[in-house]
């Protein structure tokens, strides 16, 4: 499995390169980064042709209406919408990867470093992080098959290039997601053994028989050290977090706002097939098969996208937790051992982990219940717009 991951991570890396996301060089050897010419050309010329090309396809007769040509005016304005906002928010993720290229480096060497300390970290990651690709890759490749096959009676050089540079913006979202998606993973896997330390640590402070015999207070101080020496790699991995944070936070609106409008888009683009069928009536039946498993695993994947950042911030609560058991040790225990889990005790109530976004919103579970609801509420009406104010064909034509 580890070998999995090691190549899923290449492969990634790879396809970093390829979009032009990853703007410098990785030696996937030593872990060194480095600012390169070739490595600017390649990302620049990828990114001045994507948006030259959709400049270039906005310019000219758009295909999507020949597809919609039973479709009403509120497909044209919502899906307008959603490509004007997809565009922008891809191009701002890239000015903040160009504008903040340094501290993107300095953040995978810091990542790098926490690997090479702790090597075992992969192992409680693992899973999340091949589940992860998988699935990001299958659903990649059914929406360029569900692209080719609508698209398949008109293809030409000039119309690939096209659909290329549309596929292009959803290959680099995926890219900054797999990124920040790997990030958290990691660190996730190292809470998880900072967690089993501090449960050994707590264990042993709960066994102490407080005397003043010297066997003790060596015994004391030595879980003291430990646990000072805990705390401050939690709170290294804590700036770490709050670092990644800031570095993502720009693109991470960006990809919040990208994902509401893709499931606001789909789930009109799924009444509208049902209410006017006039897309699925010419295509194969596999065209359709693989459109519903895109979906399916497009919202697996933002599943794993969000369960990744839950379980991280589960695991920091566990060590809250664990560090709460200090108030079931037995009375008069060594005075050194007390303060150590008091300092750390009190450091995380004056600095909780936080994942704020530019200030706006907190990233956690409550705030992606909000998002939900929110979504299901403008579907809906966006649904309810559709059905009060246009027809199908049928009642026209009665």
């Amino acid at each position: 499995m580890t070998d999995l991951v090691k190549w899923c991570l290449k492969i990634a890396y790879g396809y970093g390169r390829l979009t032009g996301v990853i703007n410098f060089e990785i030696d996937l050897k030593t872990g060194q980064t480095q600012f390169t010419r070739r490595a600017t050309l390649i990302a620049a010329s990828t990114h001045v042709l994507i948006f030259g090309l959709l400049v270039y396809h906005t310019l000219r007769r758009n295909v999507v209406t020949v597809i919609w040509r039973y479709a009403n005016s509120l497909h044209d304005y919502v899906f307008l919408v959603i490509a004007a906002f997809r565009v922008v928010c891809v191009f701002l993720a890239l000015v903040s990867r160009w504008s903040q290229r340094r501290t993107f480096m300095r953040l995978f060497n810091s990542f790098w470093r926490l690997y090479q300390r702790n090597p075992a970290i992969i192992q409680y990651c693992r899973r999340s992080i091949v589940s992860k690709f998988f699935c990001a890759t299958i659903a990649e490749t059914l929406q360029v098959i569900v692209f080719l096959a609508m698209m398949r009676n008109q293809l030409s050089i000039t119309l690939a290039l096209r659909i290329w540079a549309v596929l292009s913006l959803t290959a680099i979202l995926n890219v900054i997601i797999t990124q920040y998606f790997v990030a958290a993973a990691c660190v996730r896997g190292r809470y998880v053994l900072l967690n089993k330390d501090l449960q050994a640590i707590v264990s042993e402070s709960q066994s102490l028989i407080p005397n003043a015999g010297g066997v003790y207070v060596t015994k004391c101080c030595c879980l003291a050290d430990r646990l000072e020496s805990l705390a401050k790699s939690q709170s290294d991995l804590q700036q770490l977090v709050e670092n990644l944070s800031t570095a993502y936070q720009g693109e991470v609106v960006c990809l919040v706002i990208t994902y509401y409008l893709n499931m606001l888009g789909t789930a009109y683009l799924v009444f509208s097939f049902s209410k006017y069928g006039s897309l699925g009536n010419n295509l194969p039946l596999f065209v359709p098969l693989c459109a519903i498993a895109h979906f399916i695993f497009y919202l697996f994947d933002c599943w794993l996208n969000a369960f990744n950042v839950f379980y991280l911030l589960d695991a920091h609560d566990k060590l809250l937790g664990l560090l709460g058991r200090r108030t079931l040790f037995q009375p008069g225990l060594d005075h050194r051992l007390e303060v150590a889990f008091e300092n750390f005790a009190l450091n995380l109530a004056r600095n909780p982990l936080k994942l704020r976004i530019y200030g706006l919103f907190e990233y956690g579970r409550a705030a992606s219940f909000a998002v939900g609801n929110s979504l299901l509420t403008h579907s809906l009406l966006l649904i309810q717009y559709d059905v009060q104010n246009f027809k199908t064909m049928d009642n026209i034509n009665t």
